[in-house]
């Protein structure tokens, strides 16, 4: 992608949440870097990256329900990210690499017991 420069230059993924201003619908972005090396990226062409994604979702009683996960390729994700604003998902987006399917199965996991920790409080 010659010449575009993209807010996730320099990172392996993102996490988006729900602004707490209910006026701005839209999502609160964090940058992930990965701590250790997972090997090169995979599926890396032109047309963008690879990336696993898992959406969360706002049940009717205002709690975090996991909605699933999927693989997708993706040019620039936060362009993605954007056009989710206003659609009660939010989640986490990280670049696929040789080693990160294993990471990502544990990583939600843990992303999933979060949230029934914050429910039980």
């Amino acid at each position: 992608m010659t010449g575009y420069k993209s807010e996730m230059d320099g990172y392996d993924g993102i996490i988006f949440l729900p602004n707490d201003n209910p006026r701005i619908p839209k999502s609160d972005i964090k940058f992930i870097k990965y701590k250790e090396d997972f090997g090169s990226p995979v599926e890396e062409n032109t047309n963008g990256s690879k990336y696993h994604v898992a959406f969360f979702q706002r049940g009717d009683d205002g709690e975090f329900v996991f909605a699933g996960t999927f693989e997708s390729i993706f040019s620039d994700p936060i362009v993605y990210v954007k056009g989710l604003n206003g659609s009660n998902v939010y989640g986490t987006i990280v670049r696929k690499h040789e080693k990160t399917s294993v990471w990502f199965k544990e990583y939600v996991k843990d992303l999933i017991k979060s949230l029934v920790e914050l429910k039980e409080i």
